[in-house]
């Protein structure tokens, strides 16, 4: 076996982006990415060329249709699916994410160390922390970690959306982006709890005390509306709102801008 911890994701055209990704994860324990590319058209080959060097990348070709006959995304399930036969025996954990979320622990500890503790489960869903555009009309200078600041705040009764970290040994099909079915047990929380693998959202309250996932899915105004033409021109059922992200519970939190520094460190050393 390769690495304890792998991360997988589906991108296009997300050159601004990646590095910033890598160099996070890699901070946060992560040894080993599968990138699959769906046709990028940008510099994302220069962007990687160092990391595919280096044998941390290891970049798929999957030029597939985005979208089935049904409006879902069909390319992210075939890659997500492609990944866990493919590379199952590359890893003890996979985490499948999108290049817009983050996976950390607010603890502080790698998230390597965390997982030790679940040893025993085929799987691990992370609750995942909705950020808006805070404030940006259009895309800004900085990282994506600080430059977006203010997330919803869950109230007690919510269920929240999760991102699966896997062991693929144990997965007998993917599901969606969120979730995946195994050959034995359901996975579970941080605090343990069996998470219905059919359904995208966790158990209530939220626990996120030690694995967490910050999402960015709008970014700035300007690509918010980007990504709900794009949707909408692919003919998804799935829609971005028109609206921004729903922030009348906004708090501030910066707690992924404190890391920045040490993001900034790494693209320096890198470059």
């Amino acid at each position: 076996m390769g690495a304890y911890l792998a991360a997988c994701t589906i991108y296009r055209d997300d050159a601004d982006y990646l590095a910033e990704w890598l160099e996070f994860h890699l901070l946060a324990g992560v040894e080993q990415f599968f990138l699959y590319d769906n046709g990028s058209q940008d510099h994302h080959l220069e962007v990687l060329a160092p990391y595919v060097d280096e044998g941390v990348v290891t970049r798929h070709e999957w030029p597939f249709p985005f979208l089935g006959r049904n409006g879902r995304p069909k390319a992210l399930f075939t890659a997500f699916e492609h990944c866990v036969g493919a590379h199952r025996d590359d890893a003890r954990w996979i985490a499948f994410l999108d290049v817009d979320e983050f996976l950390f622990s607010p603890s502080g500890a790698p998230v390597p160390e965390v997982l030790r503790d679940f040893d025993g489960f085929p799987g691990v869903v992370v609750s995942r922390a909705e950020f808006g555009p805070s404030g940006h009309a259009t895309q800004p200078a900085g990282l994506v970690i600080e430059s977006y600041v203010e997330r919803i705040a869950p109230r007690p009764d919510d269920r929240m959306e999760y991102k699966s970290i896997v062991d693929p040994r144990r997965v007998a099909r993917t599901l969606s982006a969120h979730s995946f079915r195994y050959t034995d047990g359901l996975p579970v929380d941080e605090e343990r709890r069996a998470v219905d693998p059919l359904k995208h959202m966790t158990r209530k309250p939220v626990a996120w005390a030690r694995l967490r996932v910050h999402h960015y899915f709008s970014r700035s105004e300007e690509e918010r509306r980007r990504k709900a033409a794009m949707w909408a021109e692919a003919g998804s059922i799935r829609r971005v709102p028109v609206k921004p992200l729903e922030l009348r519970r906004a708090v501030r939190d910066e707690t992924l801008a404190a890391r920045a520094p040490a993001v900034r460190e790494a693209l320096a050393r890198r470059r």
